[in-house]
């Protein structure tokens, strides 16, 4: 079942793929700290966005294939207040 919602995000990098890899965890509860993947085509821009976020302090709205399953795909990724 996908995830659309906000999450509170830690860590951010890349992966050896050259995708975004994300540390998120999801307000509501629906997962824990769990690990994630920018969808291809995507990776820069998420990034930045990631990027932001934790250094801002903010957390971020993002759509996700499978939130209870490590390394899926994340396809979309806001920052918010």
């Amino acid at each position: 079942m996908p995830f659309d919602g906000v999450c509170a995000i830690r860590r951010a990098g890349v992966s050896p793929e050259g995708l975004a890899q994300l540390d998120l965890k999801a307000e509501d509860g629906t997962f824990d700290w769990n690990w994630f993947l920018s969808r291809d085509g995507l990776s820069r821009e998420i990034l930045a966005t990631a990027l932001a976020a934790i250094v801002s302090g903010k957390r971020v709205h993002c759509q996700i294939d499978d939130p209870v399953s490590t390394w899926s795909r994340v396809y979309r990724f806001l920052i918010i207040s």
